[in-house]
C-alpha cells in the first residue's frame, strides 16, 4: 500500500528552505545588479538585461520545480514485513522486527513518526494525513522498549 506524507508538512518546511534560498542566491548574485561608484560614493543599479532576467527566473522558478518534485517522489509503501521510504529516488526499507522503539506519545503529537533501529539510528518521518505508517509500525512491529529503557540502552542517541 502506498502512503503519501501529508502535503501540508512538507509546504511549510519547504517554504522556509526556500526563502533561505532566494535570499542566498540574492546575496551571491546582488554583484549582478547592483554596481558602487568611487567618485560619488553611491550605490546604483545596473540596467536589467536578459542575464539578469534569466537569474531572477532561476532563482524563483527552482525551489517551486523542487517543490513538485518532492511531493511527487516522497512517499511511504507498506508491506507485510517491512515498509519502504521512497525520497527523491533514494529508497529505505526497514523491517518491522528491527525497530526496537517508537515514540507514540511524541509522534502523535508533532504529527511524525518518531522510531529507533539499530542499523539507522532515530528516525524522524513527516506523518501521513491518515497516520496509517504510525498505527501500522504499533501494530505489526514486536513489542517496544518504554522510553526510559531506551534511554538506559542507548544514551549515546540524542533524543
Amino acid at each position: 500500500m502506498i502512503v503519501k506524507v501529508d502535503t501540508w508538512r512538507i509546504t511549510w518546511r519547504y517554504l522556509i528552505a526556500a526563502l533561505v534560498f532566494i535570499i542566498a542566491m540574492f546575496g551571491i548574485t546582488s554583484g549582478m545588479f547592483m554596481g558602487y561608484s568611487r567618485e560619488t560614493n553611491t550605490f546604483y543599479t545596473y540596467p536589467i538585461g536578459p542575464t539578469q532576467i534569466i537569474i531572477l527566473v532561476l532563482i524563483f522558478v527552482l525551489p517551486i520545480v523542487f517543490y513538485f518534485i518532492t511531493i511527487k517522489n516522497y512517499y511511504y509503501i507498506i508491506e507485510n514485513k517491512s515498509f519502504i521510504i521512497k525520497k527523491y529516488g533514494k529508497t529505505l526499507e526497514f523491517d518491522y522486527k528491527n525497530i526496537e522503539f517508537i515514540d507514540i506519545d511524541e509522534s502523535n503529537k508533532k504529527k511524525q513518526v518518531i522510531f529507533y533501529s539499530p542499523k539507522s539510528g532515530m528516525r524522524y518521518l513527516l506523518a501521513d494525513k491518515e497516520n496509517k505508517l504510525l498505527e501500522t509500525l504499533i501494530k505489526k512491529c514486536p513489542p517496544t522498549m518504554s522510553k526510559e529503557e531506551f534511554r538506559q540502552k542507548h544514551p549515546e542517541e540524542k533524543y
